[in-house]
């Protein structure tokens, strides 16, 4: 059978050049070059994916940095696209609701104020 060729990683080639190394040199200097070698890499890296352009205009660039306009512009993007709305006849049946709702608990709150009233006025002995 043919043997797959295995490949193998930066951080992989930095362990097996940091394993030939500790033989040469103590255990605490060989992690440490390690550790450089693989910190040079990642920058490398990092330095080779080009950055790219805007497509707005400065003006919206410079909006977009700013803390402020990038809360609104966050706060647009998910009140246009992630909020799901009611529609039309949703909105209707739950204000209706919110009104009843209102006017028993408004009612219950006048009686148990006009009951407490009575009863002080009764125990104070104002009433006839």
């Amino acid at each position: 059978m043919a043997e797959k060729k295995k490949s193998t990683g930066r951080s992989q080639t930095a362990e097996l050049k940091a394993r030939g190394k500790e033989k040469e040199q103590p255990a605490a200097k060989s992690t440490r070059v390690a550790t450089r070698e693989v910190r040079k890499e990642q920058k490398s890296e990092s330095k080779a994916a080009p950055r790219r352009e805007s497509k707005g205009s400065p003006i919206s660039a410079r909006i977009r940095s700013n803390r402020i306009g990038r809360f609104i512009l966050e706060a647009y993007y998910e009140l246009r696209h992630k909020v799901t709305w009611p529609t039309f006849e949703q909105a209707r049946n739950m204000t209706i609701a919110v009104i009843v709702i209102s006017v028993l608990v408004g009612a219950l709150l006048a009686a148990a104020d006009f009951g407490l009233y009575h009863l002080f006025l009764l125990i104070i002995g104002g009433g006839k």
